[in-house]
């Protein structure tokens, strides 16, 4: 990591990142500033639905560098009940933020954070040429559309203007600042809440939704932060950064129990939202262009659960 945002730190000295208040943003932005990276970290301090507070933010000073991040988004069910407002925010802060890129920054590059949730829904391995090709699961197409929208808006304006950036997707992040609120949580920080809290509670049963046999890839947040530095400089359509591995969410769950310390039963219900039963990215690309996960050394699924649970015990309960 060390010589990889070094040499990043040298190529990019001012970075604003929009959705820079969330969970990528706390882990990424004191990464870069204490490399002396000068950033700009926004959230819903300026409110990218808006056109006027999208252009004084991009009018702010000469960047470097635009991570756009910022979504309305959220996990579990959340998908489905408000599915309007994904569309309408979402699309509104994409366009926004493409049109002042190509206003007031056109020397910046431009790396927005895609989603696996624009993949075809019926496919269980995703590679980059997928992407935009089929239908969307229904649990996630609205919010998947709208990444596509950016996904191709970014392509346009490179087209169109001659800018530089590229679409970035990632597996399921989890680690340190991530949303532990049940209702909004991805499936590691649901089940970390979930069972430290039963042993903190006293409690004797954790309930996991689904079936258990359901899969995920799962990247921690410092692992995908590498990623996304090492892909700062591709100027392609898209790419995938992941760990190119599937972990089912009964091993999953089991494993959380044994490092959080719990000695209960796991209740499972199939009544409850899982959304898509298997997905994986395709990493051959980014394996390819950079050695990602060959010239950067990744943390394994327990070290990273370890990590994430004592945070998560030292910060939130």
């Amino acid at each position: 990591m060390n010589k990889i945002l070094d040499q990043f730190a040298t190529k990019y000295k001012s970075v604003l990142i929009t959705g820079g208040t969330g969970f990528m943003g706390k882990n990424l932005a004191p990464l870069l500033q204490n490399a002396g990276v000068d950033v700009t970290a926004v959230g819903r301090n300026y409110d990218l639905t808006d056109w006027q507070k999208t252009q004084k933010l991009f009018r702010l000073k000469k960047y470097d560098l635009i991570i756009h991040g910022a979504a309305f988004q959220g996990a579990g069910d959340f998908t489905i009940l408000y599915p309007a407002d994904q569309f309408f925010k979402n699309n509104l802060i994409h366009t926004h933020v493409l049109e002042a890129w190509k206003r007031h920054q056109p020397t910046a590059r431009l790396v927005g954070i895609g989603s696996t949730c624009s993949y075809p829904g019926n496919l269980p391995v995703l590679s980059e040429t997928d992407y935009f090709t089929g239908p969307l699961h229904p649990s996630v197409e609205t919010y998947g559309l709208t990444k596509c929208v950016m996904q191709q808006g970014i392509k346009a304006y490179k087209k169109q203007y001659g800018l530089k950036g590229t679409t970035v997707a990632f597996a399921t992040l989890f680690g340190p600042h991530d949303e532990f609120d049940l209702a909004r949580s991805h499936v590691v920080s649901a089940l970390v809440q979930k069972f430290c809290d039963a042993v903190r509670d006293g409690t004797s049963e954790v309930e996991i939704w689904g079936d258990g046999t359901q899969t995920r890839e799962l990247i921690y947040i410092d692992d995908q932060i590498t990623g996304l530095l090492m892909t700062c400089e591709y100027d392609g359509e898209l790419i995938n950064i992941g760990s190119g591995v599937e972990t089912q969410i009964s091993d999953l769950a089991e494993t959380i129990k044994r490092l959080s310390g719990f000695k209960g039963d796991l209740v499972y219900n199939t009544n409850r939202f899982v959304g898509v039963k298997r997905k994986v990215l395709n990493i051959d690309k980014a394996k390819n262009l950079f050695g990602w996960t060959t010239a950067n050394k990744m943390h394994t699924l327990e070290e990273a659960l370890q990590k994430t649970i004592a945070w998560y015990r030292e910060n939130e309960q």
